[in-house]
């Protein structure tokens, strides 16, 4: 939000500090700490119209997950059944000015945030971020038949794009004209089972797959269950040299998004436990590497070109950095006006992190800027924002100054026959200003206004 403005709206709604009695006698419930045991806790608040338990525990789950724009959400209706109006627009306008699109006239919980201009005035900036913003197009559809496609990877020797598949465990090039041939299944004599990701080296004739006993997998046994490998082909021949298995440990694991350094090294993710293995080039063995306590739903991975540091997202927690010279591992530095929630994808370009954003509203493909140490950011851009074709893009590769990705996905099951998945192209150099919201509101308000006066000077004539 224009900075001008956001400093007028938020002293408004400092302005308004009456509080309702309740809330200065109410005793404290104590709360649980940890977010499922707070969900229920919530939901039980709210049956009871246990409003004040309510917004404590919202309140709660706000600072355990800062980016899980749905507890904003409800943040907020929290307020506003309590009447707390100044708090309430202080959550509506940081979602705002994190680009966030919600509407909040669509439920009756916020009526009581309704009488003022501050809410209409927020609430509209708010809608406008929903609107399709940025270059992108749609560059092919896949075929009808081809059933979770939850990988991409441009393959430089066959100039053709690479696609793994969930339900049939696939490997297929694909043209940029869309059309497909198949070059791998999951077999019994190869031991895979469903595709999470496809990494191609080139220099080392290498084609490395994540894969993993998903209950999607259309051959799922129960057996497998648990079961995850990294698998390498040979990149030409596609004739499998090694499976490397994770370490038996009588845990679930699903190895997906892969990174590889300079020397060969590849860092894999863990999507069922927050580990990352690393697969030493000339060994055999998968090693874990790094846990962290705190990430819930770890996805895309990303490297600096030295091997230093390398990028990890998780859906809650937005993005890790993990320094491997330095050991130690921090969150990324970001602005107040970022939310990172909602992640899958996360690629690096031109040290610019391109991530994919399909767990908020609007969905979203974002540029950020890193510093020189690559642990700050320092620059975002958004670059394809509620697009038409949007229904949870997941993943995607780099291709020169192009990012080619998936605009939806079909693991949301509605019982309906799967819609097919289309792969867009947005260019990652574009440097085309997009007007903020609160701007482009301003400057239709004024266009109005200069309307409105062309209006009455031609009826004047007129008379």
């Amino acid at each position: 939000m224009n900075k001008s403005i956001y400093t007028l709206v938020l002293t408004l709604c400092l302005t308004m500090t009456a509080v309702p009695l309740a809330a200065q006698t109410a005793a404290p419930v104590p709360l649980p700490d940890n977010v499922p045991e707070l969900l229920v806790k919530t939901n039980e608040a709210f049956a009871a119209k246990d409003y004040l338990t309510f917004r404590r525990c919202l309140q709660r789950l706000h600072q355990l997950r800062p980016y899980n724009s749905e507890y904003m959400f409800q943040l907020v209706i929290a307020y506003a059944l309590l009447d707390e109006k100044s708090q309430a627009y202080e959550v509506m306008l940081r979602m705002q000015q994190q680009g966030l699109a919600y509407d909040f006239t669509s439920t009756d919980k916020t009526m009581n945030l309704r009488d003022t201009q501050v809410f209409g005035y927020v609430n509209d900036l708010m809608m406008m971020s929903g609107q399709p913003v940025g270059e992108s197009e749609p560059v092919f559809t896949l075929p009808d038949e081809l059933l979770m496609p939850e990988t991409i990877e441009w393959d430089e020797s066959r100039q053709k794009f690479l696609v793994g598949t969930v339900v049939e465990g696939q490997i297929l090039a694909v043209g940029k004209d869309g059309q497909v041939s198949e070059l791998l299944r999951a077999s019994n004599q190869n031991g895979m089972w469903a595709v999470f990701d496809i990494l191609v080296d080139q220099p080392r004739n290498r084609l490395w797959v994540t894969s993993a006993a998903s209950r999607k997998f259309a051959r799922y046994d129960v057996i497998d269950k648990g079961r995850s490998a990294l698998f390498e082909f040979e990149l030409e021949s596609l004739e499998l040299v090694r499976r490397h298995p994770v370490p038996v440990d009588g845990l679930q694991h699903s190895l997906g998004s892969m990174a590889q350094n300079a020397n060969g090294d590849i860092l894999i993710v863990d999507r069922a436990l927050p580990i990352v293995y690393r697969k030493i080039l000339n060994e055999r063995k998968l090693h874990a590497l790094i846990s962290f306590k705190d990430m819930i739903s770890m996805r895309g991975i990303a490297m600096q070109p030295d091997g230093r540091i390398f990028y990890l997202a998780d859906r809650e927690m937005g993005i890790m950095v993990v320094d491997l010279v330095a050991e130690r591992a921090n969150r990324l530095g970001v602005p107040e006006t970022l939310n990172l929630g909602g992640i899958d994808g996360l690629y690096l370009w031109q040290n610019h992190l391109i991530v994919i954003q399909n767990g908020i509203q609007p969905q979203r493909v974002m540029r950020l800027q890193l510093d020189s140490s690559g642990t700050q950011v320092v620059g975002v851009r958004p670059l394809a924002v509620a697009q038409p074709e949007f229904d949870y893009p997941s993943y995607g590769t780099l291709l020169g100054d192009d990012f080619f990705y998936f605009a939806n996905s079909q693991w949301m099951d509605t019982g309906a026959a799967p819609k097919p998945v289309t792969v867009m192209q947005t260019p990652l150099d574009s440097s085309a200003d997009l007007v903020p919201p609160d701007m482009q509101k301003f400057l239709e308000n004024q266009e109005k206004f200069n309307q409105a006066e062309r209006d009455k000077a031609a009826q004047k004539k007129d008379n």
